[in-house]
């Protein structure tokens, strides 16, 4: 009777590296991208409200400084916070769709190449899910970002 090998497992990006690419790994990458892009995007919140104000009326807002100064006197300090809430969300799944979806793509477009070719092309991989997760992360995002430019 002529001994049969097991067929070869079929290569899957997801457990190629050191770490494998499972559930717990993508959950981390999408927390890693509401703290990335929500909070610091939500800390800067008055330099947004400062530009959108000079954009506005650039004789009155000459600066920054000034800029924050004047907001601050005429409608008070918690004026410069204007739009925080929608900024935190908005790029929170901004940031969780952009980390998160980005490995996912580049783990579905690996496998669907192959190993050789993902190998090869990898810079065209690792653009292609940039683009894909971007794509979807500002999608997430307008809706919020359209709700801050009202508040403002």
């Amino acid at each position: 009777m002529a001994e049969t090998s097991a067929p070869a497992a079929k290569w899957d990006s997801r457990f190629a590296g050191k770490v494998p690419h499972d559930s717990s790994y993508y959950s981390k990458c999408v927390l890693g991208g509401v703290l990335a892009c929500g909070l610091t995007h939500a800390a800067i919140t008055p330099l947004d409200v400062t530009k959108c104000n000079m954009q506005v009326d650039p004789a009155k807002y000459r600066g920054l400084v000034s800029g924050l100064k004047t907001i601050m006197a005429e409608e008070g300090a918690a004026a410069i916070w204007k739009g925080w809430l929608p900024t935190l969300m908005g790029y929170s799944a901004q940031g969780a769709f952009k980390y998160g979806l980005y490995e996912i793509f580049k783990d579905q477009y690996s496998n669907l190449l192959g190993k050789d070719f993902s190998e090869q092309y990898k810079g065209l991989v690792w653009a292609s899910a940039s683009a894909s997760a971007e794509f979807f992360a500002d999608i997430a995002l307008c809706p919020l970002e359209m709700t801050k430019v009202f508040l403002l």
